[in-house]
């Protein structure tokens, strides 16, 4: 049964790079949905114009990950998302609210002290989770 309807978070991360390449790769366009979601992790307060940077800059990472990729079938029903707040909680209420079946994510994001104490995000999404996870770690070369 191949998957239809697949959530794919990334961070920028090498590990979610090589994600979104495989969750491409396993699509079955064009019968398959992706949704990719990056999320910014809530910071301390910032100003509106620092805020309004930071979602600028995400999103122009966003449209490099896609180009970099140049795979991406014309037939793929492809959208993206900026979310804010906590990384495994948009994930999760992501894939309910849009009925994903599978979630791809990288292994390894850019951790911070707390997810090193407390579990990273994959980790997190897997107990979590209300479909299937798949969790991917770049080759090393």
């Amino acid at each position: 049964m191949p998957f239809k309807r697949i959530l794919i978070a990334v961070d920028f991360s090498s590990d979610s790079v090589e994600a979104f390449r495989i969750a491409l790769d396993m699509s079955p366009a064009p019968s398959a949905s992706l949704h990719l979601l990056h999320v910014i992790e809530a910071r301390p307060a910032v100003t509106v114009e620092v805020a309004s940077e930071i979602v600028q800059e995400a999103n122009a990472a966003m449209d490099r990950l896609i180009g970099s990729c140049g795979s991406v079938p014309d037939s793929a029903d492809l959208t993206t998302e900026i979310a804010s707040g906590e990384a495994s909680a948009e994930i999760l209420n992501r894939a309910r609210d849009w009925g994903a079946d599978l979630i791809v994510l990288g292994a390894k994001g850019a951790a911070s002290l707390e997810s090193i104490i407390l579990g990273g995000t994959a980790e997190h999404v897997m107990q979590g989770a209300p479909c299937s996870v798949l969790v991917v770690r770049r080759r090393s070369s």
